[in-house]
């Protein structure tokens, strides 16, 4: 029984995650964040993934979302880091089942801890590419590594259809033929964990956090299928970290684990196997408890600027104006772009010819729409109740003409409109509309999304633009 005012030693943990991959996660993040009483988080590692659900999704990709989420959640907490000591690192960027072999930031991470603590304990949510890669580069660390993984979903142990194991098999060997501490949590054990919006914004209290989670709990897809209820699965290791002395394990030979391929075992090597857990109400309690009890903390929103979505716009993949096969990839990739970079409480600026209006309830961030041609068009002389209907729909604000932006966002004074037509002469102008003409011109450049990968501009960004403006000696 620990004495009162004992210093209780703090677990130093890994967290390797794939976290853009789905939502829940960004809940087990949240949780253990929450509870810095008890981890000591010293990074977050990118585990690759590769998804049939999102459309152009590519490896890389999928991790540059991952680490932008990851950071998201971060600022959430009040968290700071610096690109020197950065917290969230780049994992593999492929699959040890693949042939990928290259070194990476975050495996390094994990080699350097692994080296500087006695034990260190990774909870892994994704594939054990990362753990394996530890393995291959520092062998004789394999001691130090207690690892809690997220995988595999059958009782019987006859055979193994989880994405963590299917993704990367030959990781999964390689980790069980080692000598670290492995504890799998398979799916299937936390299928339990189920809410939905109604269920979820009823047990939480308003912070920066809950917030955040209620928020991507409302994008989540409703389906007939799913019937709105959505299983946070990756709050589950965490919670065995936590409370490990309500949980019931089993040692099991890893031979009985090994379906595909030769692997060499040592006869006396044993894993950890979660055969029971607690009531799930008791981890959901558990959960709900640690981030409620977060401060709120302030975070500065981001500043992002972009042009002509024209969502549901048919003629853009007519006139192959766009690299998407249909409106419906489009949109789908639109939104995605725009919500792995913007986050809640971000503004954009997007300087007209926005498209389908209703588009907005999916979007991140607060809009203020600066009305372009497209916008004209529909409003015509009546800007005022244009302007009620799309408030209404969500948008934070709708300005009929341009406007002139706080000198505090980009250092000096700026100008935003539709047309480059519609230029000043007083300061520097970014505009959208033209879409095949010059990036920069000599008064200002081009916010378009078609310039900028499909996606919103961040102002730190568009302040080098600015700059490129000053020595501008094109046409």
């Amino acid at each position: 029984m620990k004495k009162k005012n004992e210093k209780v030693e703090k677990l130093k943990l890994v967290i390797d995650s794939d976290v853009s991959n789905e939502i829940d996660d960004q809940f087990a993040l949240s949780y253990a964040l929450s509870r810095e009483d008890f981890f000591d988080i010293e990074a977050i590692t990118i585990a690759p993934f590769r998804v049939t659900w999102q459309k152009n999704l590519n490896v890389r990709e999928g991790m540059i979302d991952s680490k932008n989420e990851a950071e998201r959640i971060l600022r959430l907490f009040g968290k700071k880091w610096t690109q020197k000591d950065p917290i969230v690192l780049f994992g593999a960027e492929g699959f040890l089942s693949e042939g990928y072999k290259k070194k990476s930031a975050g495996v390094e991470k994990i080699i350097k801890l692994a080296k500087k603590y006695d034990d260190l304990y990774i909870c892994a949510l994704g594939t054990l590419t990362n753990v394996a890669m530890v393995l291959h580069e520092a062998p004789k660390l394999a001691k130090k590594l207690h690892v809690v993984w997220m995988g595999t979903d059958n009782l019987m142990l006859d055979r193994f259809q989880d994405t963590n194991y299917a993704m990367d098999k030959l990781a999964f060997q390689e980790v069980i033929a080692s000598d670290v501490d492995l504890t799998i949590f398979p799916t299937y054990m936390a299928r339990g964990f189920v809410t939905s919006k109604y269920e979820f914004e009823r047990n939480i209290t308003s912070n920066s956090v809950t917030k955040y989670l209620a928020s991507i709990i409302n994008k989540f897809q409703f389906t007939e299928e799913n019937m709105g209820l959505k299983t946070i699965y990756d709050i589950g290791p965490i919670s065995y970290l936590l409370n490990k002395d309500k949980f019931i394990t089993k040692e099991i030979s890893p031979k009985v684990l090994v379906k595909e391929g030769k692997v060499e075992i040592d006869k006396d090597r044993k894993v950890t196997y979660i055969t029971a857990v607690p009531k799930h109400y008791f981890i959901w309690t558990d959960f709900l408890k640690a981030i409620n009890s977060n401060k709120e903390y302030f975070s500065k929103p981001k500043i992002f600027f972009t042009s002509d979505t024209h969502f549901g716009d048919e003629g853009k993949i007519r006139k192959h104006q766009v690299p998407f096969k249909d409106v419906e990839e489009m949109d789908s990739e639109l939104v995605r772009r725009w919500n792995s970079k913007v986050g809640p409480n971000d503004i954009v600026y997007h300087l007209g010819d926005f498209g389908n209006f209703d588009m907005v309830k999916k979007l991140n961030g607060k809009v203020v729409l600066i009305c372009g041609n497209y916008e004209a068009d529909i409003y015509r002389k009546n800007f005022d109740d244009f302007k009620k209907r799309l408030l209404a729909l969500g948008f934070a604000d709708v300005i009929e003409d341009g406007l002139y932006l706080d000198e505090k966002v980009m250092g000096e004074k700026v100008y935003l409109t539709h047309k480059p037509g519609d230029r000043v002469t007083d300061c520097k102008t970014m505009f959208g509309h033209v879409h095949g003409s010059s990036l920069v011109k000599p008064f200002g450049f081009n916010v378009a999304v078609a310039f900028h990968y499909f996606a919103p501009l961040a102002a730190d960004t568009a302040k080098r633009y600015l700059n490129f403006v000053d020595s501008y000696t094109g046409d």
